[in-house]
């Protein structure tokens, strides 16, 4: 008896080990995306912080030459923000791209573990099958044997 062989094994295989590549791929953009939030972030502190000393500073006694950087750097930081914003959408799309396609390959794969589960119930019956065959050919040969004793006793 043969044991059970899965005609598409090597297709499934190839299919786990996209999935596997997938979801490292996906592990390393969310990382990526995760520390452009954080530069963000700290971008934004800075604006925040920096937006109190613009208004300390025009507030009591007046250092215009101060409130000239303060306001020349507010600019600086807002500019890199919004350039970290673009930063993080894009790292965004790639994750969601990314996640798309683990998707997919993780629905490929899954139609192959079910096809492959389908084969093998196929194979049990007719596994199964084959040995009721072979257990009534025994059967009637034995009872075949013993039919001449009785005629010969009879």
């Amino acid at each position: 008896m043969a044991g059970f062989k899965f005609r598409l094994q090597t297709f499934l295989k190839l299919k786990e080990q996209l999935e596997k590549n997938a979801k490292n791929e996906l592990g390393i953009a969310i990382i990526k995306l995760e520390e452009e939030k954080s530069k963000l972030k700290v971008i934004e502190d800075n604006i925040d912080n920096t937006t109190n000393d613009f208004k300390n500073a025009c507030s009591g006694v007046i250092n215009p030459e101060r409130i000239k950087e303060l306001k020349t750097y507010l600019e600086h930081l807002q500019h890199a923000r919004e350039k970290q914003k673009e930063n993080v959408k894009r790292e965004q799309k790639n994750v969601d791209i990314i996640r798309e396609r683990l998707v997919e390959i993780m629905k490929e794969r899954k139609v192959l573990e079910n096809l492959k589960e389908k084969e093998f119930q196929e194979y049990l019956k007719d596994e199964q099958k084959k040995e009721q065959q072979q257990v009534d050919e025994l059967v009637s040969y034995n009872e075949s044997k013993d039919v001449p004793h009785l005629l010969d006793g009879g």
